[in-house]
């Protein structure tokens, strides 16, 4: 089942989920993606979320601020996340918050 609300897609498949975000996740993306990650962590049985990043082209505090509470909520619940990074100027952005290392990304693939 997938669920469209632009700037983000997220996918369910069984008790995984993925969201993808696309474009600017910024503060008027958070009116959109925050509460679409809020209702997909309401699913009964959710044991794994993935959140792929790699389609960002810009994230800004409040984008970083909404990754940190889905961490956070999503650890208190001991569910598993992995975090697809985002291109090299989104990563800066984490790396210069010095969060690189602190959230769950996946190692990064050569493109």
């Amino acid at each position: 089942m997938t669920h469209t609300l632009s700037p983000i897609v997220t996918t369910t498949d069984d008790d995984e989920v993925t969201a993808v975000i696309t474009g600017k996740f910024d503060m008027p993306a958070t009116f959109t993606t925050e509460p679409a990650l809020e209702g997909v962590l309401e699913r009964p049985g959710l044991r794994s979320f993935t959140l792929d990043l790699t389609r960002l082209t810009f994230i800004d505090s409040v984008g970083i601020g909404v990754v940190i509470r889905l961490a956070a909520e999503l650890q208190a619940r001991g569910i598993p996340l992995r975090i697809l990074p985002g291109p090299a100027p989104v990563q800066r952005v984490f790396t210069t918050a010095g969060l690189a290392h602190t959230l769950s990304f996946e190692p990064e693939q050569p493109r």
